[in-house]
Parts: structure tokens; C-alpha cells; sequence
């Protein structure tokens, strides 16, 4: 009887353990900057399409310090020499009107960014990148996706 109370005894913790190992996931690498703020490590991918025979692409790009999309866009931009305008509108944001060569409104296309393949809802100046992501900005029509 002794031996039947161990094994179900034991039984009850190797099911919890293995229940609680099963809830637990491994955060992400996260490092403190300098102003204290925590960051995820995970690095990001960010492209600049200019055409669909024409794209520069940047890999494992670790974030230093909280970063929104536009502002990874004005350090890549600048540290590889890339002309980058830029407007300010007062109710709208910040919105990119040329990268490169290409300025919005030659042959009816303009850039837009998506993140992870999702075209989101507000301004790049906005858009607060947090790692992992898949950044692409490209030169293309406008789409209108809140139809």
C-alpha cells in the first residue's frame, strides 16, 4: 500500500512539473539600453524595393535603442548614403516622399511600408519596432486596403 501512495504521489508531480514545463515559454534576449528602457534582441530584416527587379535588402539589424520605422529608415538611409525625403504634416505625421531615385508620384506610385507582409494603420513615424519584424518599403501604386 506504501508503495502505491509513492508511485501516485509521484505520478501527480511528473504530470504538474510536465503541465508547468508546457505553460512556461523562454522570453526573448532582451537588454537594457542606457536610458533603462528593455529591448528585445531579436534582430530585424528591412527592405527598400524600388522596383520588383530592384531591391536592397539589410539582414539582422539589432535595435540599440527604441526605433520606429521611419526612424531605422533614416539611419540605414544615411550610414549607406541613400537620398531620403521627407514631409511633416501637421494632422498626418511624417510621411516619405522619396528614397533614392524615386519620388512619390512618378508613374502613379508612391512608397508605402509593410511589416511582416501587413500594410498597418498609422505613419511609419508611428509604427514603434520592438524586433523580429520584417520591414519592407516599397515603390508602388497606392492600395487602398480599408475597402
Amino acid at each position: 500500500m506504501k508503495t502505491f501512495k509513492f508511485v501516485i504521489i509521484a505520478v501527480v508531480f511528473f504530470v504538474a512539473g510536465f503541465l508547468l514545463g508546457q505553460s512556461y515559454q523562454i522570453p526573448p534576449l532582451v537588454s537594457i539600453n542606457d536610458s533603462g528602457q528593455e529591448l528585445n534582441l531579436e534582430p530585424i530584416n528591412y527592405v527598400l524595393r524600388f522596383s520588383d527587379n530592384n531591391l536592397t535588402e539589410y539582414q539582422n539589424i539589432v535595435l540599440t535603442e527604441k526605433s520606429t520605422v521611419l526612424d531605422l529608415l533614416k539611419k540605414i538611409t544615411e550610414e549607406n548614403g541613400i537620398n531620403l525625403k521627407t514631409q511633416d504634416y501637421e494632422n498626418l505625421g511624417t510621411l516619405v516622399t522619396a528614397i533614392g531615385d524615386k519620388e512619390n508620384g512618378q508613374e502613379n506610385k508612391y512608397w508605402q511600408y509593410l511589416v511582416d507582409g501587413q500594410m498597418p494603420q498609422v505613419g511609419a513615424a508611428s509604427f514603434l519596432l520592438s524586433g523580429g519584424e520584417n520591414v519592407e518599403w516599397s515603390f508602388m501604386e497606392f492600395e487602398d486596403q480599408s475597402l
